[in-house]
């Protein structure tokens, strides 16, 4: 977290703690700081404020958004095969039928595929589709979709296009021109958890539908007292990413270049190497190692975090479906560790990592050899 921020912020809040909706003075200053923040993040897309709804998780947010474009008359939708689970589960707790575009070996959705699919379909079955969705950045991979080419087709369709950036966001620029709505979600760029967004372009805000009712938050479809604290966090939090985006990728990018290469001499493969990828995401298979748990904790215990894919899941351990689409064996996407940087990182995070690698990786290769 950007901890500079989040105590200055927080030093606000408790210097005046009076909850946003209130009546009083020093409630009406902090629903203006509230506003301004809903104004500041909105103005990056030149949206209007009332494009931009907050709630806690991004979790939260994709359901909203699948909630705002699910009628009893869409009854389907249309998802990448790299989106995240909480995307699939979403629909398919609003009981939308999915229909799947398939993902080629290095992690790409094509535009023909969409067309083909589309054309494949009878008007009663183009004409029950809520929307397309296709998550602008893999949260898995770090492969970069081509929005503007699938929201052309969506478009030309009739059919809503929406994306989840939450990956993306404060790395690359987002195309928001080309959707109808959007995922951000403020720990993602360092402003801790606890706030996440809706952004809809300025034709579809009245698609938003309440998620609670109850109270005139969030201009009546959110109930609850807002998160100040993360809401102001999230908007100061992407100025900084926004603006730090080139010298990131400037820095970033070189580090994980040397550290793929590395990976390479060591017989692990990179999943999306052919792709154009975020420049802070390495996902590297390890398909000869044998003792995947070993090498985790080796790298926990010297103070490396990487994880097994996205964060929600990395507590399990199951084959990756981002990597299965791909076309991965069910074993080596089993055996995928992610490496991801941000603005924080330093060269000789990286320095660590791979000498803690060469050791790791040097211990198996000894076990390995010396069982009988």
């Amino acid at each position: 977290p950007m901890l500079d921020i989040v105590q200055a912020n927080l030093g606000r809040i408790e210097a005046n703690p009076a909850n946003p909706s209130g009546i009083s003075v020093a409630s009406q200053k902090n629903q203006a700081w509230l506003d301004r923040s809903r104004k500041s993040i909105a103005s990056k897309f030149a949206l209007p404020p009332e494009s931009v709804r907050f709630c806690s998780t991004g979790t939260e947010a994709t359901y909203w958004m699948v909630r705002c474009y699910s009628t009893p008359e869409k009854r389907s939708c249309i998802l990448s095969s790299c989106e995240h689970d909480a995307m699939i589960a979403a629909c398919e707790d609003h009981g939308l039928k999915i229909h799947f575009l398939p993902l080629d070996e290095s992690g790409q959705t094509h535009p023909e595929d969409l067309h083909s699919l589309l054309q494949s379909m009878d008007p009663t079955e183009k004409g029950a589709l809520a929307f397309i969705s296709v998550i602008h950045a893999s949260n898995e991979t770090g492969v970069i979709q081509p929005l503007e080419e699938l929201s052309l087709i969506a478009r030309s369709a009739g059919i809503p296009f929406l994306s989840d950036c939450i990956q993306s966001i404060g790395k690359i620029q987002i195309p928001h021109s080309c959707m109808d709505a959007f995922l951000l979600n403020g720990h993602k760029l360092g402003s801790m958890q606890g706030c996440a967004a809706m952004v809809f372009a300025e034709s579809q805000i009245d698609r938003i539908r309440p998620l609670f009712r109850g109270g005139l938050q969030e201009e009546e479809s959110r109930a609850g007292t807002e998160n100040l604290l993360a809401i102001s966090n999230f908007a100061d939090c992407l100025d900084v990413q926004l603006n730090s985006m080139e010298d990131k990728m400037q820095r970033l990018q070189p580090l994980h270049q040397k550290l793929e290469a590395f990976l390479i001499s060591q017989g692990v493969s990179i999943a999306g190497a052919s792709s154009i990828r975020l420049y802070n995401t390495t996902y590297a298979i390890f398909s000869d190692i044998e003792h995947m748990d070993f090498l985790l904790m080796g790298l926990d215990q010297k103070g490396i975090v990487c994880s097994t894919g996205s964060s929600c899941k990395s507590r399990t351990r199951q084959p990756s479906r981002v990597l299965r689409a791909m076309g991965f064996s069910e074993s080596d996407a089993m055996q995928a560790l992610r490496f991801s940087s941000g603005l924080q990182t330093t060269e000789q995070d990286f320095v660590a990592l791979q000498e803690a690698l060469t050791e790791l990786l040097a211990r198996l290769e000894r076990k390995k050899k010396a069982r009988p």
